[in-house]
This record gives C-alpha cells, sequence and structure tokens, in this order.
C-alpha cells in the first residue's frame, strides 16, 4: 500500500483520537518529503526516528489498523541518521500541517533531508531531491557543504556516493556542474 500525503493526514488524525498523551513522530526518508513537499506523490512506509514517546504512537497504530490497512511504521531507519550532518537537529523542522492536538510532526531540515537521500540514491531518492530542491526555502550551497561534511566520516564505498552526489547537483544545477574528483577532493579525501 502507498501512502499519500492525505492518507497520511488521515491516519495522523485517527491516532489523535485514541493518543491521550503527547507524541514527538520525526519522520525521514520519503515520509518526510510527503511531509514537505506538496508535490510529493507517495511513500511505502512511515520512517520514523525514535523519540521517547513513539511507543504510544505504535501502539495506538496496532489498535487502529483493519485488515485492508498495512502501514508500516519503521523505525529502524534510525540507522540513517549516520548520513545527516551532526548539527542537523538544530534545524529539524514542525510541520503545522501533518501535526495534531496529540501528534508533533517534525522533518529534517530539507538540505540534510537531500543529503541523506543521496548516500542510498536510487530512482525515487533522485524525484525526492528534485522536490525538495523546489521548495522556496531550499538552499542549494548548504545542500552542497553538509554532504561535504558527512562523505568523509560515513560508512560505504565513498566515490560511490561523490557519484552519486554529483548525478543530484548537476540534474539540478547544469550550469555548476561537478566532478566526482572534484567532490573527493573537496571533502579532503
Amino acid at each position: 500500500m502507498l501512502i499519500s500525503r492525505d492518507d497520511l493526514k488521515y491516519l495522523l488524525a485517527r491516532l489523535d483520537r485514541v493518543i491521550s498523551e503527547q507524541v514527538d513522530l520525526l519522520l525521514v526518508g520519503g515520509s518526510a518529503v510527503l511531509v514537505l513537499c506538496p508535490r510529493a506523490v507517495a511513500t511505502k512506509d512511515l520512517d520514523a526516528f525514535p523519540t521517547d514517546s513513539l511507543h504510544h504512537l505504535s501502539r495506538a497504530l496496532k489498535n487502529i489498523r483493519t485488515q485492508d490497512e498495512t502501514i508500516d511504521l519503521n523505525t529502524a531507519s534510525a540507522a540513517f541518521e549516520t548520513y545527516l550532518p551532526d548539527d542537523w537537529q538544530s534545524r529539524i523542522i514542525i510541520s503545522a500541517e501533518f501535526s495534531t492536538n496529540s501528534i508533533r510532526v517534525f522533518t529534517p531540515a530539507a538540505e540534510d533531508l537531500a543529503v541523506m537521500k543521496v548516500f542510498r540514491y536510487v530512482a525515487k531518492d533522485a524525484e525526492d531531491i528534485v522536490r525538495l530542491a523546489d521548495l522556496g526555502n531550499f538552499h542549494s550551497e548548504d545542500f552542497r557543504s553538509r554532504f561535504l561534511d558527512v562523505l568523509p566520516v560515513t560508512i560505504g564505498d565513498t566515490r560511490r556516493h561523490a557519484q552519486s552526489f554529483c548525478l543530484a547537483w548537476n540534474a539540478l544545477y547544469p550550469d555548476r556542474k561537478h566532478e566526482i574528483d572534484e567532490v573527493l577532493k573537496a571533502a579532503d579525501m
């Protein structure tokens, strides 16, 4: 089942009716793109970082499910925090549009989320990065500098990650293209 923006709002409204305590929901991945980007299409699950109150939301989600609903609250996405800049939490955004009386919905800043998406970089991630860059408050140089900060400390093939960044950057900014070796050098690698 794919979750649209309207599906997410409906789900949060349903959850709000059964939750008695305040819950913070920090969404990342495609679900965060749904919150930030009005043009976002859908996502397959809700990627959330664990918070102190998230177990209340998980329990409530299990209680309201019916057989035709298979919405997955994926808290294993916390592993992707390694692909975010060290200071990303200082820039989290609360969504008034998606928050309810009992559930406060947060996302990373668009540039931080775009950095996170570069490290997986499948077709949907490329589309999501374009959606994020189309936001009026997206700062390309913040996206670039935050990626360069994260690249040296990530696990995996740094050359492949630099290539993914170049693909994303060059698609967004064809007049300011980057090459892989240039990116690696800028990241002191």
